[in-house]
């Protein structure tokens, strides 16, 4: 009996291992699907920073936490900056960002290995209010401004009947229907979204047509906008998203639109967009399910504002 001890222990030990995989920090791998939601970042105006009401002649300090609740980048590239305005720039003497108003690069967004997503507090400091022509008071809202680059990635699993019509009835593992398949999707962890794919099969090619839309409650931007956005922005500048779509053996398919920076996918009033993509056929002659890989590139623009209250104490 003595000598089962050292089997049983390894089998704990082995038990163990499996059930706690980490990373190479220690931290603890998460095996759920971290591409959930509809926001890229949150942001939030700290505590009685910016005050409600503040007396002319004080200093003021502005500061907004950052907060990447999305799954996008799960590198150290996040592209993005602040601005604030809403206000006369004659009230705020001598205002500033601490440092400079891009968001730092490391601000990750939700992976494995961080479920909860990065955080950064910015601050913008007033080294004077004053209320205009020595008025009684002066009451700004004062509204920060998030444009930042961002991806959505959806990976549906899709069904590849070469030959959907054929005579031989085999024992398929998916079928197309003669009119044609659709895919439901809800969210992939970013404010803009692949909501629904339908595939179509012809004599030579796979058809997919790819609906996307924006599902946050921002503005979707075009991705050149880095300088332009958000004070500069146009009428040409809103509302487009580049498009990537592939397949294992086909990276390269006829999209309409092209899906590219000279042609982009345009999203209508109501937020929504669509692509039309046809693929080559595999060389295999049987049904099976891959994975179509949808990835949307583009600039997004949140805000938040508050009213504060600058009272000339002198009047």
């Amino acid at each position: 009996m003595r000598k089962s001890w050292p089997l049983v222990l390894l089998l704990v030990l082995l038990l163990t291992a499996c059930g706690s995989s980490r990373n190479r920090n220690g931290e603890g791998i998460s095996e759920k699907d971290y591409r959930t939601g509809t926001e890229g970042l949150q942001l939030t105006f700290m505590q009685n920073n910016p005050p409600d009401k503040v007396f002319a002649g004080s200093e003021m300090d502005v500061l907004v936490e950052v907060r990447n609740a999305g799954a996008y980048p799960d590198t150290d590239a996040f592209d993005g900056k602040l601005e604030i305005y809403g206000y006369d720039r004659k009230a705020f003497v001598r205002g500033g960002w601490d440092g400079s108003n891009f968001i730092g690069r490391t601000l990750q967004g939700k992976s494995q290995f961080g479920p909860s997503g990065g955080r950064e507090v910015k601050q913008f400091h007033v080294d004077e209010v004053t209320t205009l022509f020595g008025a009684e008071f002066y009451e700004p809202t004062l509204v920060v401004a998030a444009c930042y680059k961002y991806r959505t990635i959806a990976e549906p699993l899709v069904c590849i009947d070469p030959e959907p019509f054929t005579v031989f009835d085999e024992n398929k593992v998916c079928t197309i229907p003669s009119n044609g398949k659709s895919y439901s999707l809800s969210n992939q962890g970013a404010p803009v979204a692949v909501t629904k794919v339908t595939e179509e099969v012809s004599a030579k090619n796979l058809h997919f047509g790819i609906y996307i839309q924006n599902v946050g409650e921002g503005k979707v931007v075009d991705e050149n906008t880095r300088n332009d956005c958000p004070l500069s922005l146009d009428y040409n500048d809103v509302d487009r998203v580049l498009v990537q779509v592939k397949l294992p053996w086909d990276g390269a398919p006829r999209c309409q639109p092209r899906g590219d920076s000279a042609d982009p996918v345009r999203l209508d009033e109501s937020g929504n967009g669509y692509i039309y993509c046809t693929f080559t056929k595999p060389t295999t002659k049987s049904a099976f399910e891959t994975i179509l890989q949808v990835q949307v590139d583009y600039r997004y623009l949140d805000t938040i504002q508050k009213k504060i209250r600058i009272v000339n104490i002198n009047r």
